[in-house]
C-alpha cells in the first residue's frame, strides 16, 4: 500500500466489527478507507442475523459445546443457568 494511502479509521475497523457480528460474517482487515468503506458498504446489505444464530455462531467461534440440560434446554458448557 502507498504511504500517501490513508489507513483505515478506528471507528471504521469499530463498525466492521459490529456488523460482521450482526450479519454472521467475517471479514479482512482492510488496508485503506477505501477498502474499509467498500466492505462496509457490502455488509450493510446483508440481512441481520437472528438472536439464536449469532449466539450460536460465538459460542462456535468461541470453541464451546452445547449440551442438552435435563429441563431440554441446550446450554453452553459452563454457562450460567438462570
Amino acid at each position: 500500500m502507498p504511504s500517501d494511502t490513508p489507513a483505515p479509521t478506528r471507528k471504521q475497523l469499530a463498525f466492521l466489527r459490529r456488523l460482521a457480528q450482526q450479519t454472521g460474517t467475517t471479514f479482512t482487515l482492510p488496508a485503506s478507507r477505501r477498502q474499509a468503506s467498500a466492505q462496509i458498504a457490502a455488509m450493510l446489505k446483508r440481512p441481520v442475523s437472528n438472536q439464536l444464530e449469532l449466539a450460536l455462531d460465538d459460542l462456535a467461534v468461541r470453541g464451546g459445546e452445547l449440551r442438552e440440560a435435563p429441563d431440554g434446554h441446550r446450554h453452553a458448557r459452563g454457562a450460567a443457568r438462570r
